[in-house]
């Protein structure tokens, strides 16, 4: 299945190897990191593990788990794009280019936990490959979902930001199928699968003071903008305030929430 115009995340759409991707997936690692830390430490994530992490981006949380994992353990870390990567990998760090939509599983062993996070949400074929990470699980193995959910933008008290923020969210679906509602019904397609133990959290970061979330949306913005108004979903004017605002260090507002579920399969599962 592709997405309305036939493109993937990867389609000089967002990702590359680019200084400013570079810099865009480092802003997004230092909001998201210590959430995604935190949940996976909570989850017992420990030596010996074998570990699947999914668009590793720039391999942040990769490298975290290859540390808690040591050396009696494996990450293997994937992404269709591993330039951000190189360099990474180690003797239990494995870094692999893959596709997790027509790919087979990697290293062809299951795994005792699988991380997506800003994955399946840009991919229309989510749930089909929401099945494939799963059947990738050992039994009584961990699965950690994060995903963004666009619902906070709407309440904005900025106008011309919540506009410039509803053109990215606009812009990623109708170029490559990204739906920013899907994860604002989680656990549910964790539940529906019938994993156990199953749980939730959200991540509303504030953007703005210059902070790290305002970079990366600053970034995000930028590389999106050809995009936008080449669909013609916000006038160049509102784009350039919302980038002045995300400049200065007096405003703040919160823009796309971090949705998170995890879930275990069935110890018996086979």
């Amino acid at each position: 299945m592709n997405s309305p115009r036939g493109l993937r995340y990867a389609d000089d759409v967002l990702g590359g190897p680019g200084e400013a991707e570079r810099m865009r997936l480092a802003a997004m690692a230092r909001v998201c990191d210590p959430t995604t830390t935190r949940v996976l430490d909570e989850l017992g994530a420990t030596a010996g593990w074998r570990c699947l992490e999914v668009g590793a981006g720039g391999g942040s949380i990769a490298t975290w788990l290859a540390d808690r994992v040591t050396t009696t353990g494996q990450v293997v870390a994937t992404d269709v794009d591993t330039r951000h990567l190189a360099g990474l990998a180690t003797g239990h760090l494995i870094v692999r280019q893959h596709d997790i939509t027509r790919d087979p599983l990697p290293g062809g062993e299951p795994f005792d936990l699988v991380h997506a996070r800003f994955v399946l949400e840009h991919l229309p074929e989510r749930e089909e490959v929401l099945d494939r990470l799963l059947s990738w699980l050992k039994p009584g193995g961990v699965i950690l979902l994060e995903s963004i959910a666009g619902f906070p933008i709407d309440s904005s008290p900025h106008p011309r930001f919540r506009e410039a923020m509803r053109g990215i969210d606009l812009v990623l679906a109708r170029t490559i199928g990204t739906d920013s509602t899907w994860a604002r019904g989680f656990p549910e397609p964790l539940l529906k699968r019938r994993l156990v133990d199953v749980g939730m959290t959200v991540h509303l970061p504030t953007t703005g003071g210059g902070n790290a979330s305002a970079q990366c949306w600053a970034l995000t913005l930028a590389r999106l903008r050809p995009r936008i108004r080449e669909l013609d979903l916000v006038p160049d004017e509102t784009l350039d305030e919302a980038l002045d605002q995300l400049a200065d260090p007096a405003f703040f507002d919160v823009t796309f929430a971090t949705a998170v579920a995890w879930g275990r399969a069935p110890a018996g599962r086979r």
